[in-house]
């Protein structure tokens, strides 16, 4: 074939099935074929040239490359990854003081209620108090265990609840309470009758705690944590 064996060969491997089993009968009935090479040429292929035969084989440890790739990405891993980068302690040195920095809009409970003693004067206003953030749509959790006020910050900073409420004796006086953010550890004055509005404008984004802070509208309130 000279210088077109290697199109003859290109003709040949790339003959589909139907094609090679007429060219194969037409040589045994004929003795010869024709065939048309890329470019338009032709040839002839006598029967002696060529074999064309059906062939079984097993074929082992076939390698392939997938068409579909199924990744792995549930809800869960979500969580996951959220629960861990808003992890942390207050300092190195101190293991007690986990914090879990839960954005305030997706914290599953978004206020602590925390009378400051267990005298009957201060719990008295929980109810009240816990009225207002429910017809707020603000989940909350009361805590009036015995112990500090700072160790009940810190428990509930560890469960990541962004906002403490606590009631205290200027509560009577005045009518005001305690508002704690979790994160920078600030507490404001705010009257009994706002903090839960004041509370739901951060959570639902229509303000920030640091808007509330340096408009210095509500006073600042000593730590004793």
């Amino acid at each position: 074939m000279k210088k077109d064996a290697a199109a003859c060969y290109d003709y040949l491997e790339h003959m589909s099935e139907e094609k090679a089993l007429a060219l194969k009968s037409q040589l045994e009935s004929a003795g010869e074929a024709v065939i048309k090479l890329a470019g338009g040429k032709e040839v002839t292929l006598k029967k002696e040239m060529l074999t064309i035969a059906q062939k079984e084989e097993k074929v082992s440890g076939e390698t392939f490359t997938p068409h579909v790739i199924e990744p792995s990405f549930g809800i869960g891993r979500i969580v996951y990854t959220i629960l861990e980068q808003s992890y942390s302690m207050r300092s190195a040195e101190d293991e007690q003081r986990a914090v879990l920095s839960l954005p305030a809009r997706i914290a599953p409970v978004k206020c602590s209620v925390l009378p400051l003693l267990q005298k009957q004067e201060l719990i008295a206003f929980v109810p009240q108090l816990v009225s207002y953030l429910n017809a707020h749509n603000l989940s909350n959790k009361v805590d009036s265990t015995g112990q500090s006020i700072g160790k009940r910050y810190a428990r509930t900073d560890e469960i990541g609840i962004p906002f403490g409420i606590t009631i205290d004796r200027q509560t009577i006086e005045d009518g005001t309470v305690t508002l704690r953010e979790r994160d920078t550890m600030l507490q404001i004055r705010v009257p009994l009758g706002e903090v839960a509005k004041l509370v739901q404008d951060i959570v639902q984004g229509r303000t920030t705690w640091k808007d509330i802070t340096e408009s210095k509208k509500y006073p600042f309130h000593e730590s004793k944590e």
